[in-house]
């Protein structure tokens, strides 16, 4: 079982990736960290693989406007922000 929170930056941005029972939540706090993690899609895919294997569900919050699932299955507009989940199937 995961559990825990961990704290960090992305171009500045604050984000949070927490860790419980429903998997995990990856919050950035600015659209501009979302952005920044949408273009790093190739180097992230192997970790999105391994997470996927193990049965590991992930969501990303977006300014506290949007909660997107990315795992196990990618919603619509994930796929749309990062083509490369599409190779996910």
């Amino acid at each position: 079982m995961l559990a825990g929170r961990l704290t960090g930056t992305v171009d500045g941005c604050p984000v949070v990736i927490e860790a419980n029972d429903a998997g995990l939540l990856v919050t950035a706090s600015a659209f501009r960290a979302a952005q920044s993690m949408a273009r790093l899609g190739d180097a992230l895919f192997p970790v999105l693989v391994a997470l996927r294997h193990a049965g590991v569900p992930l969501r990303v919050a977006v300014a506290g406007f949007v909660v997107v699932n990315v795992l196990p299955s990618p919603s619509l507009l994930a796929r749309f922000i990062v083509p490369q989940l599409a190779r996910l199937r």
